[in-house]
């Protein structure tokens, strides 16, 4: 995979996440503090991978990228716990 386009992929990929969070913390996250920690961290951690990447010249042999797509599936079902508990 080009590393050009895993960069800017992962670069948009978090400002979207982080655009939905801006958005979302003064109702959902406001209510569930635990849950916005927990996704805050998920996004600290993607930050990290792509500094580990490019440290290490994008050669970590897909590890990274798996974790990755780890940290937004972590995302996502931080999310739906919120809006589940959000409901009751």
């Amino acid at each position: 995979m080009d590393r050009r386009k895993v960069f800017w992929g992962s670069v948009l990929c978090l400002g979207l996440v982080t655009t939905g969070v801006g958005l979302a913390q003064d109702g959902l996250w406001a209510r569930h503090p635990n849950l916005a920690a927990a996704e805050h961290f998920t996004h600290q951690a993607d930050g990290a991978l792509l500094a580990a990447q490019q440290a290490n010249h994008w050669d970590l042999h897909g590890h990274a990228q798996h974790a990755e797509e780890l940290l937004r599936q972590a995302d996502r079902e931080i999310w739906a716990a919120a809006r589940d508990a959000d409901r009751h």
